[in-house]
């Protein structure tokens, strides 16, 4: 039985460690890392918080008085400029589930959704913590309302801008942080650098000698190095091949932008590669049309669900599907037409859902734990009422997997007794699901990880890292292929395991496998 207790949850990360560790890298990364988790274990000690759990460059803590976590957090944010990085902060306040040896609960899911929204050095709360250090020497500034991914409703965030009457210090600028992080050494048996700068020293000379050299025999100096080819233009639709190589590019801006800072995060399957071309959802209610062969937008269709944030996209049957928290929609790729197959009762909708096509039938989830079952040949739905909630979906090695975000556990159905099997705890949380060739694979974007669970034994294998920031998941050719903010598409090799890094040059809106081409399609943000 689950021990319930109200708790202040903390959630913190580094600001680029993708960055940082490619600048410093392994060696003098390790000791970085290893100074950082010092200094957040000193202050979690220090202001009475609990470890909870932490993924190399990232932490989740628990306090039993909300003005000890953001005082906390504002200690860490200081301290570990000292090491020339930064760190966003996410705090909440409500109750949690003790199960076996781990926290759990809504309230989990709302500090790591609120720290997703923090920038760098930023103190994010939601208003109910606020409310309760009132006159305990804190300041605030509104962040406006927010749509916070898998948490139902509209939640008012704030940032901390004034700790103990003091007011918060700014960021670093790039050039001391980078100055500051160029005095961490290596750690260990790597300390050797008087002989690496001789052994450097008497490399760069060869090179320069060998350069001149070169260069006279070819009667002038050498040619200055090239930028290499320019990043895709924002707002469009880009095919790269697999080593990141751009093959397409085609405009696709969107009609009306809004404003982005109160915008919820981009869908779990917002782009597929189907019957007619590419297919992308954007500002969750256009759906575009492309075409790969005319390098075109085709058509910019508006859905009949109108804005809807629990929206997604699915292929199959030679159609194009449309879940979202009011039923569920056909496309027809030639004439673009658009017709409601499934509706949800009103009182079942909810704001979120996904959608998935596997074993002869449409599957749509809803986070109230109701499972759709489709069947586009008879135009007959089953509705199926699962114990967990259904915030992920996905359709592989003859199940069902479904994803419930704030128990952080993956449940798997069999698609044809239904039954389903026990719950299986996702390490690190889940955000989205994916199904590869030899496993299926669990983002976390929070924690910036992506976890195997074999499907044979349904057992969890060990995460890899994945970037900061991922926005975009897809499988084919053997790999795992994952979008990133940072404009970096990663490549996880299903057998080995392997982490390879493509730059790409812009931020990563979704990303979609094409196994005609066997090509990826990018949604540039």
């Amino acid at each position: 039985m689950p021990q319930r207790r109200i708790a202040t949850v903390l959630m913190l990360d580094v600001v680029d460690s993708t960055h940082v560790a490619a600048q410093l890298g392994d060696a003098r990364y390790r000791e970085l890392s290893s100074r950082f988790n010092r200094i957040v274990r000193a202050e979690l000690k220090r202001f009475g918080g609990k470890e909870e759990d932490n993924a190399g460059d990232g932490f989740f803590a628990t306090f039993s008085q909300p003005d000890r976590a953001i005082g906390c957090a504002s200690a860490i944010a200081e301290e570990v400029r000292t090491l020339g990085i930064e760190i966003r902060s996410g705090i909440h306040t409500g109750q949690t589930e003790d199960q076996a040896g781990k926290t759990h609960g809504i309230a989990v899911v709302i500090g790591a959704r609120v720290m997703s929204l923090a920038g760098a050095g930023e103190i994010l709360v939601t208003s109910t913590t606020k409310e309760l250090v009132t006159g305990s020497g804190f300041d605030f500034e509104d962040f406006s309302a927010h749509e916070l991914k898998g948490v139902p409703g509209t939640w008012q965030v704030f940032a901390v801008t004034t700790v103990d009457d003091r007011d918060r210090a700014r960021p670093l600028s790039a050039t001391e942080a980078a100055e500051r992080r160029e005095a961490i050494p290596r750690s260990g048996a790597d300390r050797r650098p008087a002989l690496r700068r001789v052994v450097a020293a008497g490399t760069a000379l060869l090179v320069i000698a060998a350069t001149i050299a070169v260069a006279a025999t070819r009667g002038g100096p050498p040619p200055p190095p090239t930028d290499g080819p320019s990043a895709p233009a924002s707002e469009s639709i880009v095919r790269v091949d697999q080593a990141g190589t751009v093959q397409t590019e085609i405009p696709a801006p969107v009609p009306q932008r809004g404003n982005t800072r109160g915008t919820p995060s981009t869908p779990a399957h917002p782009m597929v590669v189907g019957p007619g071309g590419v297919w992308v959802l954007r500002s969750f209610r256009w759906l575009y049309h492309v075409d790969p062969r005319a390098n075109e937008v085709r058509t910019v269709i508006t859905l009949i669900s109108g804005a809807s944030f629990g929206i997604n996209l699915a292929e199959g049957h030679d159609v194009i599907w449309v879940g979202y928290s009011g039923g569920l929609i056909e496309v027809n790729p030639a004439t673009e037409e658009q017709r409601l197959v499934e509706r949800v009762p009103p009182a079942d909708a909810q704001f979120s859902s996904d959608v998935t096509v596997g074993g002869g039938f449409v599957w749509l989830g809803l986070t109230q734990g109701k499972l759709l079952r489709y069947d586009p040949s008879s135009g007959r739905g089953r509705w199926i009422e699962l114990s967990g909630a259904i915030d992920a979906i996905a359709f592989g090695h003859g199940s069902v997997w479904t994803g419930d975000i704030v128990e952080g556990t993956v449940s798997r159905l069999d698609a044809g007794t239904l039954r389903p099997d026990d719950p299986i705890e996702a390490a690190g949380g889940l955000d989205r699901i994916v199904v590869g060739d030899s496993a299926v694979w669990v983002l976390s974007e929070t924690l910036g990880t992506l976890t195997p669970i074999d499907p044979d034994t349904n057992t969890v294998g060990s995460g890899v890292r994945v970037g900061d920031a991922p926005t975009g998941l897809a499988a084919g050719a053997g790999a795992i292929w994952v979008g990133d903010e940072d404009g970096v598409i990663r490549r996880i090799d299903e057998d080995t395991r392997q982490v390879t890094e493509i730059p790409f040059g812009a931020e990563i809106r979704a990303i979609a496998f094409d196994e005609d081409t066997e090509t990826l399609w990018i949604d540039v943000a």
